[in-house]
Formats: structure tokens, C-alpha cells, sequence
């Protein structure tokens, strides 16, 4: 998450307004969804990559981090399809079907496209700027702020976790296995009473700051550009018309 959020913060599109990449990232999953074929799925996978890499600038290696628990649950899904069990002479058998291999390939190619398009999203817009643009467009102000208060706490628990890890290796805590185990134990153990602490604590600075029941912040509106627009537009039917004209 903080490989996601230090992209997301630092990103040479990083101004650019939300509702812009929101569209482009949700138009390319509509186009991948509704138009079939396999080239409209690796074109799709082409330019949000190029947009992900050359375009905001985010460098490869943490873009192949951030994706590869996702990629990696697309591979290990896509073998489980094709791998079918049956049964001869009462003894079962796995064997590989090859009529879902090309089914197969095709949601898994589908799916990559998704994920880029999400992928290109999450490490170009942070969070707040996504829930500034939904309480623009309606979102309630408890959804956004219950939103905002479990990211934080992720924060204090990743913070917990990490000063409680690099103490115990000072101490040799993992010196070991059977001594790493118990220095794990402890850890997970007391975890939760040192995250509950913090948040407490957080509790009462917004309490001492005046919190009346929303949680404000510094908004910085970045009005849409019609022009971004109109080229966002073309790029998506340009995308679906030739994905159509393809196999």
C-alpha cells in the first residue's frame, strides 16, 4: 500500500483531475468487457501500460510489484481451469482439457486488461482526489469518511507491525526458528491493543481539533478539460471500433 500511495503521490500526472482518469480507467473496463475479440484486449493491456510507464512515469519495477499479487492470482486461476479431475478404474486423474484452453485464455486476457486499467488508475490518483470526485457526484460524507479513517488505520496498523518487527530484530528475536516463531506470536499478539492505542489517540486529536462529525481537508478543485475529454472519448471508440474490425 505504500509502494501504491507514494506512486499515487508523486506520479507525473498526479495533477491531472480525477474525473479524467476515473473515465478512462472505467471506459477502457466497459470496453474490454462488452467488446470480444483478442487484439481489443491486448490493445487495451498496450495502452494503459504505455500510459502507466511512459506517460505518468511510474517506474516498471513498482508497477510489476503492485501488479503482481493480481497478475499472479489471474495465473494460478487460469490453471485451475483448465486442470479437470475425473475418475478411471475408481482411481482419480487430473488431466489438462483442452477445449477450455482457448476459453481460458480469453478471460485471462480479459482480466489483465481490467486489472491494468485498475492497476493505472490506483497508482496515478490517490485516494482522497477519488473521494473528493464521489462526494462531487453525491457520495454521503459518513461513506467517504468511514473510507478515509480505515486507510488511516491501515497506516497505524503497517506502522505497529513495522516498529514491532524491527525491535524484536534488534533484540535477535528471530534468531532462529523456534525463537522467530515465538517473537511472531508475541507480535500478533499484541498488535491490536498498540493499533487500538494509536487510534485512540487519534480519536481525541480530532476531538481536540474540533471534529463535529466530518472530517475536513484541504480540497484543491481542478476543473475537467474539454479537450482531455473529447481525446479520452476518441481513444475508447477508436479502441472499441478497432477491436470490432478484428478478430
Amino acid at each position: 500500500m505504500r509502494l501504491i500511495d507514494r506512486n499515487a503521490q508523486t506520479n507525473r500526472w498526479r495533477r491531472i483531475p480525477a474525473g479524467d482518469k476515473v473515465a478512462l480507467a472505467l471506459g477502457m473496463m466497459v470496453v474490454s468487457l462488452c467488446v470480444p475479440g483478442w487484439m481489443v484486449q491486448g490493445l487495451i493491456i498496450l495502452i494503459m501500460w504505455i500510459a502507466l510507464l511512459a506517460g505518468a512515469r511510474v517506474p516498471p519495477r513498482d508497477a510489476l510489484n503492485c501488479g503482481a499479487i493480481p497478475l499472479g492470482f489471474i495465473a494460478l486461476s487460469s490453471v485451475a481451469q483448465l486442470i479437470s479431475l475425473h475418475f478411471e478404474h475408481g482411481a482419480p486423474v487430473l488431466g489438462v482439457s483442452s477445449a477450455a484452453l482457448l476459453p481460458t485464455a480469453g478471460v485471462a486476457l480479459r482480466s489483465f486488461a481490467c486489472v491494468s486499467a485498475l492497476l493505472w488508475l490506483a497508482l496515478t490518483t490517490p485516494l482522497t482526489d477519488i473521494l473528493q470526485l464521489l462526494r462531487r457526484v453525491g457520495l454521503g460524507s459518513e461513506i467517504s469518511d468511514i473510507a478515509l479513517m480505515m486507510f488511516r488505520f491501515v497506516w497505524l496498523t503497517l506502522d505497529c507491525l513495522e516498529s514491532g518487527v524491527h525491535s524484536q530484530a534488534n533484540r535477535l528475536g528471530y534468531a532462529g526458528y523456534r525463537r522467530g516463531l515465538h517473537s511472531t506470536g508475541l507480535l500478533m499478539a499484541s498488535l491490536l491493543p498498540r493499533v487500538l492505542g494509536r487510534a485512540r489517540r487519534l480519536e481525541n486529536g480530532l476531538a481536540a481539533r474540533g471534529y463535529r462529525g466530518e472530517l475536513r481537508f484541504i480540497q484543491v478543485h481542478r476543473p475537467a478539460s474539454r479537450p482531455r475529454q473529447l481525446g479520452i472519448v476518441t481513444l475508447l471508440a477508436a479502441v472499441a471500433v478497432f477491436g470490432r474490425m478484428l478478430p
